[in-house]
């Protein structure tokens, strides 16, 4: 039978996005970029014309998660890092956009009693396209969703490749939801999102006017499956917080960052496990 945290920790981490990955090195802190709160411009209020534009996009992703375990008598804590490189290449259409989405670099950083990283062959591709709301990844793809960076570039490309309105106006907004499925720790698992999105205003990023998206998050996943010969169960609760950076002029996301706060709970031979789980991604765009 597993013992403390580290037996289910890349189970946990893998479910908001932060990946295992083929270079793990204990110790140390790889901290994520700071972004202020944006400044909002009080006399602009819009609309702004936001459509896709087709190319390649490169993007730098850094993660971090904690995790702390809130069923054992001591304190136990385990903190993780992750920064991957990811291309993007949107082919707008339409109400449809293909993309074709490539992991090509991802190094993670430990700290505490996490195990050693599943090894994962880069790249690591997936392809598919966006019709109406609705985010379809292609067959083939798919087939890959149970290696760590599979699922964790999947969960990007649902935060990269969103419908907005074509129409945006400060204080507007709109909802959707997302419907993760993934294998997490070989557990197949799926995550539901139900997304709130609000329109702030517009902001000045890296010099340009930029159009500032604010989204919250109610999420709730479930897995069921088998490790080490055991019976598992995960249920996970939370919510979470995006702020969009987008360029109406360049037709690009340039910037988001995300942060997830989640209340886990993990069986396993008829014992449960309670963790606290926070985390937090960063988005950027090579310019």
């Amino acid at each position: 039978m597993c013992r403390r945290i580290r037996c289910w920790y890349f189970l946990i981490c893998s479910t908001v996005a932060c990946a295992s990955s083929t270079v793990q090195r204990p110790g140390g802190r790889a901290p994520l970029p700071s972004t202020p709160n944006p400044v909002l411009s009080p006399s602009v209020a819009g609309p702004w014309t936001f459509n896709y534009a087709p190319g390649a996009l490169s993007y730098q992703i850094s993660r971090r998660a904690t995790i702390e375990s809130q069923s054992d008598s001591g304190s136990h804590r385990e903190i993780s890092t992750n920064a991957t490189h990811e291309l993007l290449t949107l082919e707008p259409a339409g109400d449809t956009i293909r993309f074709t989405a490539a992991v090509d670099t991802s190094s993670t950083t430990t700290q505490g009693t996490i195990g050693p990283a599943q090894s994962v062959e880069l790249p690591v591709q997936f392809s598919g396209f966006l019709i109406g709301d609705l985010l379809v990844i292609s067959t083939d793809s798919v087939g890959r969703k149970c290696e760590p960076v599979s699922s964790v570039l999947l969960a990007d490309l649902h935060n990269l490749i969103v419908r907005f309105p074509t129409k945006l106006l400060q204080g507007s907004g709109w909802k959707d939801s997302v419907e993760l499925s993934a294998c997490q720790g070989m557990i197949p698992t799926t995550a539901n999102i139900t997304r709130s999105y609000t329109v702030s205003g517009e902001t000045i990023y890296q010099g340009s006017p930029v159009v500032v998206v604010q989204r919250a998050d109610t999420i709730q996943a479930h897995g069921e499956g088998a490790q080490q010969q055991h019976h598992v169960l995960l249920d996970a609760t939370g919510t979470g917080n995006t702020i969009y950076y987008i360029s109406p002029q360049n037709g690009h996301i340039l910037r988001l960052n995300t942060e997830q706060n989640l209340d886990l709970a993990i069986s396993a031979s008829g014992k449960i496990q309670h963790f606290k789980q926070s985390s937090k991604q960063d988005f950027s765009l090579n310019r």
